[in-house]
């Protein structure tokens, strides 16, 4: 294993990707477009600053199970995780803020062979799941990729559980019962469709790699309990990944009035690291999902997104890059936005973010490198059959 591991780092630092390849094995290359499509994004991502110096090694540890975060049908048991630390030409300029320290904690996974060398399934800091860089000077990209919005994914509320109407209606609207859900997936999947990260959708926006063919990007807002429930195993039947945003200050929580009306139940901790570690995506949802962070002080921004981001990073071991803004945004559209939005944006990427989730009045799939921090979604709504997603995708 040390060997293999030694070996694929060595080329890394060369810049070799090509002979990298053939050491991959056959799930790990086919997350990528092509030989070609990964070598030159990767020699775009690892320059100037990014330029990869050399690495550290760790012994490796016990097998286990690996699961791809791009797509969770695909996992392989017996894979034995290789600690890789890689060393950047200039860390301290690396960019978002942290990013270089986030690939000092990576894992190369390798599978053994019979009577010859291990092969590569999870390729640590040349995955196409690696934390995000951003270049001092992106490309210029654009695309149509739909960020569906989801919040409950769970039978409708029980009016007689909630205290007013107001409350009930907007816990309705919030609701996309499972077999609505299980609709929606199942058109996608007959579409076509493939599920992305908002990782992959970034690595695109910034370092042009391509997009697979009808790209869609599935999230849910307010760390709920019910997606993980209803939505994650349907997700996995079609091999779908999802990002979960995730409020700190509500993970564990069961929140109903003093006299037990307006039932929400909210991820625990358990289950959030279950997801980072099952193919699936945590970022965050501020403190509270209940301030909006545009017009905030720097102190304010940093209670409500960088310490809660830092928890959820700390607890799952893996790094938070995006945040979905809480509350609607200020303008009709995603596009839109003003001072107050762009000191925020700076704001967050001293904090180690990369782009932002937007919930805007006007529905929207397009995705642009100027605006990766104001990605705009699909909110979806009760009641919605599957083929109301064919528009998107077309």
């Amino acid at each position: 294993m040390e060997t293999a591991a030694h070996t694929f780092m060595s080329q890394m630092v060369a810049g070799d990707y090509t002979a990298q390849w053939s050491e991959l094995a056959p799930s790990a290359q086919a997350m990528w477009p092509s030989e070609a499509a990964r070598s030159a994004f990767l020699t775009a991502k690892f320059q100037g600053a990014a330029a990869v110096s050399g690495f550290q090694m760790g012994a490796p540890t016990p097998p286990t199970t690996w699961v791809d975060r791009e797509d969770p049908a695909v996992q392989v048991a017996g894979a034995y995780p290789v600690p890789i630390q890689i060393e950047f030409s200039s860390p301290a300029q690396v960019l978002p803020a942290g990013a270089a320290a986030d690939y000092a904690k990576l894992e190369l996974m390798l599978v053994p062979q019979t009577s010859r060398p291990p092969l590569v399934v999870g390729e640590g800091p040349s995955s196409i799941d690696a934390p995000v860089i951003v270049p001092p000077s992106p490309p210029t990209e654009s695309a149509s990729v739909p960020v569906l919005m989801y919040h409950v994914v769970a039978p409708f509320p029980n009016p007689a559980q909630w205290n007013s109407t107001y409350a009930y209606d907007l816990e309705y609207g919030l609701t996309v019962t499972s077999s609505q859900f299980a609709s929606q997936m199942a058109y996608l999947s007959g579409a076509g469709a493939h599920a992305i990260s908002l990782t992959r959708l970034a690595d695109f926006l910034l370092d042009g790699l391509p997009l697979p063919p009808k790209p869609v990007a599935i999230t849910f807002d307010d760390g709920r309990e019910s997606p993980l429930q209803n939505a994650v195993p349907v997700l996995r039947t079609y091999g779908y990944t999802a990002t979960f945003f995730v409020p700190s200050g509500l993970v564990g929580r069961f929140v109903t009035t003093r006299a037990g009306s307006n039932p929400q139940h909210y991820l625990s901790w358990t289950q959030i690291d279950q997801l980072a570690h099952s193919g699936f995506w945590v970022e965050d949802h501020t403190l509270f999902d209940n301030t909006p962070l545009w017009g905030r002080s720097s102190s304010e921004v940093q209670q409500l997104a960088g310490q809660t981001g830092a928890a959820i990073a700390a607890q799952t071991g893996v790094p938070v890059q995006f945040i979905a803004y809480s509350g609607l945004w200020p303008f009709a559209t995603a596009a839109q936005s003003g001072p107050a939005e762009t000191t925020l944006f700076q704001e967050l990427a001293q904090l180690g973010y990369v782009g932002g989730a937007v919930d805007a009045r006007v529905d929207s799939s397009a995705q642009a490198t100027g605006q990766i921090w104001q990605i705009p979604r699909v909110r979806m709504n009760p009641n919605e059959p599957g083929s109301a997603l064919g528009p998107w995708l077309s």
